[in-house]
């Protein structure tokens, strides 16, 4: 992977994050502010990081923070301001920036799927909201073997289908997304713990943790659908092969289908 080795990048990272943060600390209506992923770990900021943040407001806020942009520095330089269908929202500078947020309660932080995080401000309430949530948000690796092994096959099988009824861009997608998805959180779960790998989501940082597999991957969603199935179920006996819980007569059987 990529990373920018002018510590410039970071500084101006850091100062857009400062003034977020003081903007936000002077608005009544917000409680706290936490950075996610890289703007939790800010060592790591390079020059296609994102500010990525969970906005904490006070009950009955939470919808003039998700939708008004009167707390937001450089506003006028937006280009793009979208708020998805679950709230949270993208926003895009003409410089190509981008800050990603999220707007919650205290209460409502306590059900998010968090790892990487670092309070920035807490005016009370937050920072207890925060480890709850890290501690009953799932990881990966502790996810079942057998079941994401079986999903990996049973997924080549329904994307390479439907990219053979000519389906190619929902039968590409289930392959290029799902199906590695399923195989990278496979390699999650029998993998030692690695304090680079995101434990949220196993496509994160792959390259950092898994360099090999990565570039086969990287290679294989190349392909065209059918020969990308047949390469996948290829990585998933040469990495789960000798596994009990291998599904080798689905393996066997998918491998046929995709010949005929």
């Amino acid at each position: 992977m990529k990373s920018s080795p002018d510590p410039a990048v970071r500084a101006r990272f850091e100062r857009y994050l400062h003034r977020v943060t003081e903007r936000l600390r002077a608005d009544d209506r917000v409680i706290g502010l936490v950075g996610m992923g890289s703007t939790a770990e800010r060592w790591r900021v390079d020059e296609w990081s994102d500010h990525d943040l969970a906005i904490v407001v006070s009950p009955g806020h939470e919808e003039s923070l998700r939708f008004g942009r009167d707390w937001l520095p450089d506003a006028e330089h937006l280009v793009v301001d979208v708020v998805e269908w679950h709230g949270g929202a993208k926003l895009v500078f003409d410089d190509g920036r981008v800050v990603e947020l999220g707007v919650a309660t205290p209460e409502s932080l306590r059900a998010w799927a968090v790892h990487h995080h670092d309070v920035l401000f807490d005016r009370g309430g937050v920072a207890d909201a925060v480890a709850d949530a890290v501690a009953s948000s799932t990881a990966v690796r502790d996810g079942d073997l057998a079941r994401e092994l079986q999903l990996v096959v049973a997924t080549v099988r329904i994307g390479a289908g439907k990219a053979r009824r000519g389906e190619v861009l929902a039968g590409g997608e289930m392959l290029r997304h799902d199906a590695v998805g399923h195989l990278l959180a496979a390699v999650a779960i029998v993998s030692p713990v690695d304090a680079r790998a995101d434990l949220l989501d196993p496509r994160r940082r792959v390259e950092l943790t898994h360099p090999e597999l990565a570039a086969d991957l990287a290679t294989a969603i190349r392909l065209p659908e059918v020969e990308l199935a047949q390469r996948l179920l290829e990585l998933l006996e040469h990495h789960f092969g000798s596994y009990e819980q291998f599904p080798r007569r689905g393996v066997v059987a998918i491998r046929e289908w995709l010949t005929r």
